[in-house]
This record gives structure tokens, C-alpha cells and sequence, in this order.
């Protein structure tokens, strides 16, 4: 009767599929949002990506009336130059000076750069000379914008799984992520075509640079469990070297094909996204005859397509399907410019930057839990600094082609051209990745044993793959004692599979089975062990030595509840021993 009604409830195997894919993403979303360090780094990313994007389309703009496309797609590849040098250095930055400091710090910078741009609009002049200071202003003011950027999204990235405490909340967190970054690039652009369309240029950019300055308000007020999940949990173990941490990057780059190739499809991504940057403001004005006001429009259209595909990237978490997301969106992240440079009409525009948003978030969401899930806590920040170097030298390559591709097939012939480009690379990826089902670095059924034990239910997924790298194999035959009363403690130990029997001076107090762990009041207390631990069927599990078991509790939240876990057992064994009918 009850599964009756749940099938008909559900209905038809694929509306059941969707419905519970929609509750699914609703609690995880809730629980994403709850989570306060997630929820101040969504903000912080929201925040910025619409100042950034009303910043870039400004520039971008007030350059192209001055300089047409030539100087739009120089703008474009110039200011990437100093994004590489920062960015290949910004998993040092992470790792020495904190990933919460690198967002206070270069929030600030931006908002100066914001400010130097809106500068250079106000006083823009009539001569000739006046011409060539404003170029050389909003040149060097929006490489500097470019430059201070750089180290926000490894830091974003690599602080994510120090406040995520599951796979599911991680992605859900990557989900509210991208979902800020798609409300950002609505509203930003959007503002930005409403103040330009009245010629308030400046205003545009003075915006932004109240927007970045909001980032890094909010940057101050994250917490962490772990003074080492600041830098992603990985800083400590290259503290005090001074070694160009990028190599460690293509290193583990280099080792992990899934990761090698995650890259190449972002290269593109990107040289894509650099075409599209030049060509939307050459399309807007020339060649869909919308206007200033078309940029700002169909720059909005793409981060409305943003909100959907976030929500639809939920459902990606087991590995095959995170994969197979990254191609599809890889694939509908290029299409539409291909459709676009066949029927080049205003709607087909709009529908094509709403489709390039879905999948650009749907993409941004596969890549990042890639990224995050792939890379050892170590690893982490290197790869991320790679990644960087990576979009950089992706819009420099799109800016300079740009103007090539309408040089020599016009803009209907250079969108055609530019959509070709990623359904290749999506048809390549997906050909070497196709038998690939290895993505994380720790084993989901791990984690998953490891929060059964209430002392690591709170832990973020940098201090679980610490503490999932101490675990050693363990076996003990029905009989066999796992651990004896009065014995010094130096190891904590968790049931995978069995069933033990807990005892103190003989008397049996409890049994406990498949997720339970033991042996914490001697290595919190560090004391003699209080109870003797006994196999009641064969049992398989793990042990964890002493400091890697204290160094996981350390925080102040895990700590608290060892406490509580810990007292509550020398109760229970205090209570068996007067003979309390609670025991």
C-alpha cells in the first residue's frame, strides 16, 4: 500500500526522478545556505562578479567607441598579462597569507582599480591628447582590476571544501556559488546598460567599485575549524618553503588525466568566453543594430541562463556524471554562437546567451567539484594557480583572435567560427575521458563511515581527507581484543563492518556495530584505557593514531562534542558498574 502510493504519487519513472531531484536540491540547497562560511563566500563571489561584469562591460565599451575592435581586443589581452604572473603565484599567496586576508586584501585593490576607471570617464576630454590619457588610464586601471583578480577565485575554490562537510554539501555549495555568480552577471551587466543607456558611464564603474568593497567586508567575518583550512588545508605542509608552487600544480596536473584534460576543456572555454567578450559589443552595435544598451542586455541574458543551470547542475555528483556534465555544457557553451552566426536576429541572440548561460553554470559547477574532488588538500591551491594561468592565457588568445576572425569573415562569420570551437574540444574530451569513473581523492564511502562517528560529523572535507589519509586497515577475529582496560591509549578505532563488545572490569556495558568508533577517552583524556574492547564476530575497521586523531578534534566545534562523547561513556560505564538499570 505504502510503496503504491509513493509510485503513484510519483508518477512516471522520469517526473518521480525529476520531483526528488527537486527536494533533493531544495534541502541541499537550505543546508548550503545555512552553512555560514558557504553562504559568506557566495555573497563575497555575487558581490564581485556583478561589479566585475558592469566593470568589464563599461570598459569595455567607452574603449570600443574610442578605439573600435582593435582596442576593445587589445583591452582584452593586455590586461591578462600581469592575471598570469599574480595567478601563477596565487597558491603562495593562499597558502602563506590566508585565502580569507587574500579576499580582504585584493577586494580592496579592485575597488581602487573600479574607482581609477570611473576617473577616467569623468574627465575624459574632447583633444587628442585628452584621448590618448583616458586610454592610458582605463588601460592601466583595468589591468590593474584584471591583475587583483586573479587570486579571488583560487582562494574561493580552495576555502570551499574547508566549510563544506560532505560531497553533497560541497556541490550544493558550488551549486549557491554559481548561482551567485549568475545573479551577479545578470545584475551587473543589466545595471550597467541601464546607466549607459543615460550616459552615466562613470556611475557604472563607481558602482563596481562599491561592489568589491562589499566582498571584502564580508571576507572578514569567515571562520575556520582549523587554522591550516584557511589555506585550504593544504599550507601546512609546504609552511616556511620557498618554492614556486606552480610546478607542484602542473605536477599533479600532469599525474591525473581527468584533471589534464578538465584543463584543456577550460582553455577553450575561455578563449570562447574571450571571443564572445569582443563579439557581443561588435554584434550589439553593428550588427544587430541594438545599441549600447544591447551589450549590457545580452550580457544580463547570460547570466539569466546562469540561475537554470545552476539548479540543473545539482544532480551532478557521482563521477561519470560530473564528467559527462562538463562535456554537454562544453558542447552547449559553443553551439549557440554557431546558430547565432547563421540567423544573426536580436531574439536568436537573447535565446543563445541564455542557453551559454545554463551551460556555462552547469560547466562552472562539474569544474569546480572536479578541481576540488581531484586534488589532494597539498595539491589543491597549486592546481587552482594552474586553472588561473589557464583562463588567462585562454582570453588573451580569444581577445587576439577576435578581431581576426571579423577582419577576415566579419562578425556573422567570426560567431559562426567561434561556436565551432568547443563542440570539437567537448567531442576530443569525451572520447579520452569516456571510461574515466576515478574523480575523487577520497573514497566516498570513507567519508561517509568517518561522519557516522559523531566527533567528525562536523569536520569540513579538507580535515576529513587529513584524517582519511592516517586511517590503517584493521582486522580482529571473533574473541580477539581490539583494545584492554589499563593499557596505554594510542590509537582511536572505527567499525567498518561487525559487531564488538564493550567492557569494564569484566562487566559487559555495551555492544556496538558498523560506524562506531572507540577508544577517544584515552587519547582526549590521556589517560590509561577506562573499558577493554572485545570482537564479538570477526571485525574489519580502521585505526587512527593518536595525533592524527587529535589533530582532527583540535577545532573548537569537534573538540566540543569529543568532550560530550567522552563523558557520556565514562557515564555509561560509571553507571553499569553501580548497577543502574540506565546502564
Amino acid at each position: 500500500m505504502a510503496e503504491g502510493a509513493i509510485e503513484n504519487e510519483g508518477g512516471p519513472g522520469v517526473i518521480a526522478s525529476f520531483r526528488a531531484a527537486i527536494r533533493t536540491t531544495r534541502v541541499d540547497l537550505h543546508k548550503a545556505w545555512q552553512n555560514e562560511g558557504i553562504r559568506r563566500l557566495m555573497l563575497a563571489w555575487t558581490f564581485g562578479i556583478a561589479a566585475d561584469a558592469a566593470l568589464t562591460v563599461v570598459t569595455l565599451v567607452t574603449v570600443f567607441n574610442r578605439g573600435g575592435i582593435v582596442a576593445a581586443a587589445a583591452l582584452g589581452a593586455v590586461r591578462m598579462i600581469p592575471a598570469i604572473i599574480v595567478g601563477s603565484f596565487s597558491s603562495s599567496l593562499v597558502e602563506r597569507f590566508r585565502g580569507d586576508r587574500i579576499l580582504v586584501v585584493f577586494g580592496l585593490l579592485r575597488a581602487l582599480s573600479a574607482v581609477g576607471i570611473a576617473y577616467a570617464i569623468a574627465t575624459a576630454g574632447p583633444t587628442l591628447k585628452d584621448h590618448q590619457t583616458t586610454m592610458i588610464l582605463l588601460f592601466g586601471f583595468s589591468t590593474l582590476a584584471a591583475a587583483a583578480a586573479a587570486p579571488i577565485r583560487p582562494a574561493q575554490i580552495t576555502l570551499m571544501p574547508a566549510m563544506a562537510r560532505s560531497t553533497d554539501e560541497l556541490v550544493a555549495a558550488n551549486t549557491v556559488w554559481a548561482m551567485g555568480e549568475a545573479v551577479g552577471a545578470f545584475i551587473g551587466p543589466f545595471t550597467a546598460g541601464l546607466l549607459m543607456a543615460f550616459n552615466q558611464h562613470q556611475w557604472v564603474a563607481l558602482g563596481a567599485g562599491a561592489g568589491f568593497a562589499v566582498t571584502s567586508a564580508i571576507a572578514l567575518g569567515l571562520k575556520f575549524e582549523h587554522a591550516s583550512d584557511a589555506t585550504g588545508g593544504g599550507g601546512e605542509r609546504v609552511k616556511g618553503e620557498r618554492r614556486f608552487r606552480l610546478l607542484d600544480g602542473l605536477r599533479a596536473v600532469r599525474a591525473k588525466p581527468l584533471l589534464a584534460w578538465t584543463m584543456f576543456g577550460t582553455f577553450w572555454q575561455v578563449v570562447t568566453r574571450g571571443l564572445l567578450n569582443a563579439l557581443t559589443v561588435v554584434a550589439a552595435i553593428q550588427l544587430l543594430g541594438m545599441g549600447q544598451w544591447g551589450t549590457g542586455v545580452l550580457s544580463a541574458a547570460l547570466g539569466l541562463g546562469g540561475l537554470a543551470g545552476a539548479l540543473s547542475a545539482m544532480t551532478s555528483r557521482r563521477s561519470e556524471r560530473l564528467i559527462r556534465t562538463m562535456v554537454i555544457s562544453l558542447f552547449f557553451w559553443g553551439a549557440p554562437l554557431a546558430v547565432l552566426g547563421i540567423v544573426p536576429w536580436a531574439i536568436v541572440a537573447l535565446f543563445a546567451m541564455v542557453v551559454i548561460g545554463i551551460a556555462n553554470a552547469t560547466y562552472d559547477v562539474a569544474l569546480f567539484t572536479i578541481l576540488q574532488r581531484g586534488s589532494a588538500n597539498v595539491d589543491r591551491a597549486p592546481v587552482l594557480s594552474v586553472l588561473e594561468v589557464v583562463i588567462a592565457l585562454g582570453a588573451i588568445a580569444g581577445s587576439l583572435l577576435a578581431p581576426v576572425f571579423v577582419a577576415v569573415t566579419g562578425a556573422q562569420g567570426g560567431l559562426f567560427l567561434s561556436g565551432l570551437i568547443l563542440p570539437l574540444a567537448a567531442g576530443l574530451i569525451y572520447w579520452r575521458l569516456r571510461k574515466t569513473d576515478d574523480v575523487t581523492v577520497v573514497d566516498d564511502a570513507i567519508v561517509r563511515l568517518l561522519r557516522q562517528v559523531p566527533a567528525f560529523a562536523e569536520l569540513p572535507m579538507t580535515a576529513v581527507e587529513r584524517l582519511s589519509s592516517g586511517l590503517t586497515p584493521i582486522t580482529a577475529a571473533a574473541g580477539e581484543a581490539l583494545m584492554r582496560q589499563g593499557e596505554v591509549g594510542d590509537r582511536f578505532v572505527l567499525v567498518e563492518s561487525g559487531e564488538i563488545e564493550i567492557s569494564v572490569d569484566g562487566r559487559v556495558i555495551n555492544k556496538l556495530g558498523p560506524g562506531a568508533g572507540v577508544g577517544e577517552i584515552a587519547l582526549l583524556k590521556r589517560r590509561p584505557r577506562t573499558a577493554t574492547v572485545i570482537a564479538v564476530t570477526e571485525v574489519h575497521g580502521y585505526a587512527i593514531d593518536a595525533p592524527t586523531f587529535l589533530a582532527a578534534i583540535a577545532g573548537p566545534a569537534a573538540a566540543a562534542v569529543t568532550e560530550r562523547m567522552a563523558e557520556a561513556n565514562l557515564q555509561r560505564g560509571a553507571a553499569a558498574l553501580a548497577g543502574s538499570p540506565s546502564a
